[in-house]
């Protein structure tokens, strides 16, 4: 392997793991929106929420990350000395209830090369689906990890 450059195994791009699988529950949601001061009374007061679009109480969308899962396929990654998580989309595609049984399914979506000002680079995406119980989509997230060199006491 020349310096610099990255070796992965690119047959796990694209194939699809469960990483997990949990219950929604309404003290689940009191729990999450306690921790993180979440107010919004969709999430937070029954009577409100019964007269809002959903019919009732929901999960706020980032309770998936409260949850702890597996990691999903290994792309056995050598690059660099340093890793970092280089940002995260999430999107919304339908409600959580409470009662819901969310199944977790994970995939490396892509693996690449990139030349910034401080050197070369390896992105790895990950996307995570999130479904409830009839197998619908309720939340999907993409994150992005960056791999590089990093010389000591260098820039």
């Amino acid at each position: 392997m020349a310096e610099g450059e990255a070796k992965f195994d690119p047959s796990v791009i694209g194939v699809e793991e469960e990483i997990g699988q949990f219950d929604i529950t309404q003290e689940q949601i009191a729990a999450y929106c306690a921790a993180v001061g979440e107010t919004n009374p969709l999430y937070t007061n029954e009577a409100i929420a019964q007269a809002g679009p959903y019919g009732g109480i929901v999960a706020p969308p980032g309770i998936v990350h409260s949850i702890s899962m597996g990691n999903g396929p290994d792309a056995k990654i050598r690059f660099g000395n340093a890793a970092f998580h280089a940002g995260e989309k999430m999107e919304v595609i339908a409600p959580m209830y409470p009662g819901d049984h969310i199944t977790a399914r994970i995939h490396v979506k892509e693996l690449y090369e990139k030349t910034g000002r401080t050197g070369s680079m390896l992105f790895e995406v990950r996307r995570t689906i999130f479904s409830n119980q009839k197998g619908e989509p309720v939340v999907a997230t993409e994150k992005s990890f960056v791999r590089r060199e990093v010389v000591p006491g260098g820039e």
